[in-house]
């Protein structure tokens, strides 16, 4: 008798606590978020590499489709949101190698149709013993224990005062 009792009074403060829980759902089938490789970029998008799947994805408006193709060319991955609707997003680039002028490196190669470098007092190139510094009074230094200066042309000094040695 005394065990009823005992199973009655935990339902009873069951039901005070009010109603239980409900289950948490299963995983979904697939992370709403994941990373992917870029096999081809075209202009509707990318192809992406899933797995052993190729799928078109979209890239996001936030995302320049430069990254993409850079990602793809040294074979980095991508971060891929699946869409409500099914659809892929691509919303960035995982990087995985070293950015100019942020990390050091062996070498860089800089490939563009104009390069602007604004320095806002002094401006300086400089490899082991050789340097060329501008600086913003309108000064051009040189040092080098060689320098060399050719032109197919003429080649023209320019100067009010010009001191050899």
């Amino acid at each position: 008798m005394k065990r009823a009792t005992n199973v009655r009074g935990i339902e009873a403060a069951a039901a005070k606590r009010g109603p239980r829980l409900q289950p948490v759902p299963g995983p979904a089938p697939r992370p709403a978020l994941f990373t992917a490789e870029v096999h081809k970029v075209r202009e509707d998008g990318v192809m992406l590499g899933i797995g052993a799947k190729v799928v078109p994805a979209k890239l996001d408006p936030s995302v320049h489709p430069t990254v993409v193709e850079g990602a793809c060319a040294r074979h980095e991955r991508v971060l891929v949101e699946e869409q409500e609707g099914g659809g892929l997003l691509v919303i960035g680039a995982l990087r995985t190698q070293p950015t100019p002028g942020v990390d050091a490196a062996e070498s860089y190669t800089i490939k563009a149709k104009r390069i602007s470098l604004d320095a806002g007092e002094e401006l300086s190139l400089s490899a082991q013993t050789a340097a060329v510094v501008l600086r913003a009074i309108g000064e051009v230094e040189t040092y080098a224990e060689r320098i060399l200066s050719r032109a197919e042309g003429v080649h023209k000094i320019v100067g009010r005062m010009l001191r050899l040695n």
